[in-house]
């Protein structure tokens, strides 16, 4: 007899909060006026599919003024941009391939974004790859070190390259606007067989903070998207893939109004509620909750304060 398997296990041991979402609600609803993107310009990477795409059908159902959306397949970025067109017909929607990894192409990528929209006001980096897991589970020493590192340079290079011109578009002034980064819950494993990847989406929640401090006028976000049914799904986690891929495009729709600004700098999860948060706010921000800590220790003259 086949085992049953509850598809929200996995997600419900991983809640912040107590509201639990799997699909699109009201508060981050992209047709929700307080989501509004109107006179907003968004550039979202690795957006020909999947996640990327239903964020950018997000951003186009909210009213976005302008869309970048890139990634390196012509044709299927063309097919997203003339839904996009048809989704929001007063949306200026440009299509344009990019490496992630070449900081070349980023520049001329922003160079063409500028001429077209003047400054972007959010970007967010969904471009990744998930290099181990789909064959096999190589651990460290058995892997070919270019396939592991390959993740590193899409996943947090790319993520970075993207993030530095978006600042460089200022010319000197103050950044501002919005920036948010795609990581996962896989940042927070210690599953052999799964280092790069792991290793990778925990790089970019801490970029994340280090933009929040370093650059305190932007509002910086690491997203997990959840379990979603993608290119990138896992076997083993296929009965608990069911999110749906636009809850991380009404998420980021919310991300980018003064109503989180109590989770900037911070990792949030597509599944939990919003308006929940919302009402935990002044201790989110107080006690510095979903930030990454470091040693599980406390340090100090006396040491840790161990029991015995």
């Amino acid at each position: 007899m086949t085992e049953q398997v509850n598809p929200d296990e996995k997600t419900l041991d991983s809640q912040f909060v107590k509201g639990m979402h799997r699909k699109v609600y009201p508060a981050i609803d992209p047709t929700n006026p307080n989501n509004s993107a109107a006179g907003k310009k968004v550039l979202i990477t690795g957006a020909s599919r999947g996640i990327g795409k239903a964020i950018a059908l997000s951003w186009a159902q909210a009213g976005a003024a302008g869309i970048i959306i890139t990634g390196r397949a012509v044709k299927d970025l063309e097919v997203v941009a003339a839904e996009l067109r048809e989704t929001s017909p007063k949306t200026d929607v440009v299509a344009l391939t990019a490496d992630v990894t070449s900081e070349d192409a980023i520049v001329e990528l922003y160079a063409k974004s500028k001429a077209r929209f003047g400054i972007i006001d959010v970007l967010i980096c969904n471009a990744g790859v998930f290099n181990e897991g789909k064959t096999d589970f190589p651990i460290i020493g058995t892997m070919d070190p270019k396939r592991w590192w390959f993740d590193l340079e899409v996943n947090v290079r790319g993520s970075y390259l993207m993030i530095h011109h978006f600042i460089k578009q200022f010319n000197g002034a103050e950044p501002t606007g919005t920036v948010i980064v795609l990581t996962s819950i896989a940042a927070g494993f210690l599953v052999p067989g799964v280092s790069a990847y792991s290793i990778s989406k925990l790089v970019d929640v801490r970029l994340v903070e280090y933009l929040d401090v370093e650059q305190p006028g932007i509002r910086a976000f690491a997203v997990n998207p959840g379990f979603v049914p993608t290119q990138m799904e896992l076997d083993v986690f296929a009965a608990y893939t069911i999110d749906s891929p636009e809850l991380t495009g009404g998420l980021s729709l919310y991300l980018s109004t003064p109503r989180a600004d109590h989770l900037r700098g911070r990792y949030i999860s597509v599944n939990w509620d919003v308006d929940d948060m919302e009402k935990h706010k002044e201790e989110i921000t107080e006690k510095g909750l979903l930030k990454t800590a470091f040693l599980n220790a406390k340090l100090g003259p006396e040491g840790h304060p161990f029991e015995k």
